[in-house]
């Protein structure tokens, strides 16, 4: 394989191994440390990385304001591409999700799963770089995203539900970018929640399910304002998992939405902020 073949094979991910990761409110596509490692060996069984500065014999981590970061070099098919690992300083396995999360940023200047850090329009090619033969021109890509802007469409979204890149785009290609548009553009568009109705209707559906009780009849505590015990926080996490929040993620996406202030973990949270959460998840 040749370095200008990735981007072709590997731009868009096959969508059986994106993931989703809900962050900020919103939900983040993205392909995991063990699939991303899949990628490099099919591309390059010889590929390597090593960190740019080693320190006591091991990576060096810097953190900042509560941020690791670890600076790598990734080699694919003998070229070298710097990139950078960054996740919170607080995970448990931190020195894993730092390599993993550099694995994907740096596979990603080599164009491999490209699509799915767009969220904006691609950049326009230089206006001197001369037009491959076979490509679609900039004035066809610019109809297309103006007719996805009339109907509500993100052109990249379009264009990974169909298989290509807006960038290169072929002749070969349209077909498929067609097809697509016009079975999304028939799609029923869902009004989205604002975040008080959602916060609304969570309330109602947990009210609305009968579940059997999981703690003792909840007593308001005389000292709300100290921290959780960890006994209080474990009857919370095994309510939340009752109620359908199965990842740390959610669980903790849940408890900033419910004190209205921002936590990195759940053991943060006073008693007070636990036995008003578990009042509204399982009222007695």
């Amino acid at each position: 394989m040749k370095l200008e073949d990735i981007i072709k094979q590997y731009g868009v991910p096959d969508p059986s191994i994106v993931g989703k990761l809900p962050r900020g409110g919103i939900t983040l596509d993205f392909v995991g440390h063990a699939e991303i490692t899949r990628i490099l060996i099919d591309i390059d069984p010889m590929w390597n990385w090593s960190p740019v500065e080693i320190v006591n014999g091991r990576p060096a981590i810097n953190e900042t304001n509560g941020m690791a970061t670890m600076w790598g070099n990734l080699t694919i098919l003998g070229k070298t591409m710097l990139g950078v690992g960054s996740v919170r300083s607080d995970k448990p396995d931190l020195d894993k999700e730092l390599v993993g999360d550099f694995l994907r940023n740096a596979s990603m200047r080599f164009g491999i799963c490209l699509s799915l850090w767009s969220k904006s329009e691609w950049e326009e090619p230089a206006a001197h770089a001369p037009k491959p033969a076979g490509v679609v021109s900039q004035e066809n890509i610019d109809r297309f995203k103006a007719a996805c802007k009339e109907a509500n469409l993100d052109p990249n979204e379009v264009a990974k539900q169909a298989g290509v890149l807006l960038i290169g785009l072929k002749d070969t290609d349209m077909a498929k970018l067609r097809d697509t548009f016009k079975s999304m553009k028939e799609q029923p568009k869902e009004i989205p929640l604002t975040n008080l109705e959602a916060e609304e209707a969570i309330i109602a559906t947990f009210k609305a399910t009968p579940v059997e009780p999981i703690h003792s009849p909840n007593v308001k505590p005389k000292d709300p304002g100290t921290r959780a015990t960890a006994a209080q926080v474990g009857k919370l996490k095994a309510l939340m998992f009752a109620k359908g929040f199965d990842t740390p993620e959610s669980k903790l996406e849940l408890a900033v939405g419910s004190v209205k202030h921002p936590l990195h973990d759940l053991n943060e949270m006073t008693k007070g902020e636990v036995w008003e959460l578990i009042e509204t998840l399982d009222p007695q």
